[in-house]
């Protein structure tokens, strides 16, 4: 009776090692490596104060990106993504009833965790897919150290494709686009006068780079 039991507790055990082994067989690995244009599109509220060491608009913020990808395929259509990336630019500066005021180096780093949905089979030579998540936005740099650099949680929604140039060599394109709300102050600074910059911020990051495969 005892043997039998470790027998079949054996052959439990053998089926499930199998069945995990195939399960990961089937697994996919991407990585991607991107450069992109990142373009703010929201806008500040109207305030009474304007910092100068704040950028006027959430265009300024725009510039060239910097970042990477990590998707895993579970399945056929279905996979997951970690992403990120970081732009840098100058912004503020401008006349003073003190006199001219320096711009600030400004920096704009944004992580997203994503659920994909594969458009087209893997067979396919451009395979497309969908995506939507949580990620979070980091505004750093000068202009917002004083304001402790803060993060803000953000919504995410993205498409993108990878068309194969060959073996597991694609080229990656896509957009991915987040919607967070934004509200930078302090009550008091140099100036004596509550200084804030916030609004809903709808930010668009156009990316294009490559990605290998590994199965």
């Amino acid at each position: 009776m005892t043997s039998d039991v470790g027998r079949n507790t054996l052959a439990v055990a053998i089926a499930s090692l199998v069945l995990a082994t195939g399960a990961l067989a089937q697994v996919k690995i991407e990585l991607a490596a991107n450069i992109g244009r990142y373009s703010p599109l929201g806008s500040f509220e109207p305030e009474e104060v304007y910092y100068t060491g704040l950028p006027n608009s959430p265009s300024a913020l725009g510039g060239a990106a910097l970042g990477g990808e990590l998707r895993l395929w579970v399945a056929s259509r279905i996979g997951f993504a970690l992403s990120g990336s970081t732009v840098s630019s100058t912004v503020g500066g401008g006349s003073t009833p003190n006199g001219y005021a320096r711009p600030n180096a400004a920096r704009v780093s944004m992580g997203s965790a994503q659920v994909l949905f594969r458009v087209s089979g893997d067979n396919s030579r451009a395979r497309v897919w969908l995506g939507a998540g949580g990620g979070a936005v980091e505004h750093g740099g000068a202009a917002y150290e004083q304001f402790g650099s803060p993060v803000n949680s953000a919504g995410v929604l993205s498409v993108g494709s990878a068309i194969r140039i060959a073996g597991g060599l694609s080229a990656d394109v896509g957009v991915t686009t987040m919607v967070y709300n934004l509200d930078v102050g302090r009550s008091q600074l140099t100036l004596g006068a509550p200084v804030r910059e916030r609004g809903q911020q709808v930010d668009m990051l156009l990316r294009t780079g490559l990605s290998y495969s590994w199965h």
